[in-house]
């Protein structure tokens, strides 16, 4: 009895699986990383902080909108419809959770930051602490999920992710070397849009799209 429900998870979470296996994901992680490169550079010869900001959530829109939706339909049409345990909904529930948590993380970065800078110091602290936090940010996020959605690779993700803030900024605060912003987030970003797009194209050729009426393993 214990073999059988052993082997039935296995299965579940193999089945599950496959919808972290088609890549876009990965590139949605790096294309972010990337939009962020770009609308530093923007943000560089605005004047205005508004517009800066405006300029990066609208870039952000436009790379995770047409993602999410392709993403939706590309696994519906070769996976089907999949239910996912009770088990694995909790762990999906508090994947959630650990991203609402980055949120406030980053929201504690920026609030460091506003203090550090008022500060008098011959060292810039939020120079150091933000990109810190950042890193230990990503390591938190992307460690979670690789955790709870039994996807490994989101482990290196991690790391990859949280350089690009220390490599933006920590030369520059150290030893007074500035690092372009298109090639802190664009070196990482391309790093793992590279790996997205190798999976994308695994995801393509072993799983043909399914004729109508075919129930597979589905969606999450």
């Amino acid at each position: 009895m214990t073999t059988g429900l052993t082997d039935l998870k296995t299965l579940e979470r193999d089945a599950f699986r496959k919808f972290y296996d088609d890549g876009i994901f990965d590139i949605y992680i790096g294309a972010m990383l990337i939009t962020m490169g770009v609308a530093a550079v923007f943000a560089d010869q605005m004047q205005s902080e508004a517009l800066s900001m405006l300029l990066t959530l609208g870039l952000a829109i436009a790379v995770t909108v047409p993602l999410l939706l392709w993403r939706r339909h590309l696994l519906r049409s070769r996976l089907g419809e999949f239910k996912p345990g009770p088990a694995r909904r909790r762990k999906i529930t508090k994947t959630r959770l650990v991203l609402l948590g980055s949120v406030l993380l980053g929201i504690l970065a920026f609030v460091v930051a506003a203090i550090a800078y008022r500060a008098d110091s011959d060292v810039d602290v939020a120079g150091l602490v933000v990109p810190l936090l950042w890193f230990l940010n990503s390591m938190i996020v992307l460690g979670a999920m690789a955790y709870l959605l039994d996807v490994p690779r989101f482990y290196a993700y991690g790391v990859i992710v949280g350089l690009a803030m220390p490599i933006l900024i920590w030369p520059d605060v150290l030893w007074d070397t500035r690092v372009a912003p298109w090639l802190a987030f664009g070196g990482p970003g391309l790093i793992v849009a590279a790996v997205g797009f190798y999976k994308l194209a695994r995801f393509l050729r072993n799983y043909p799209v399914l004729e109508t009426g075919v129930v597979a393993d589905g969606e999450a």
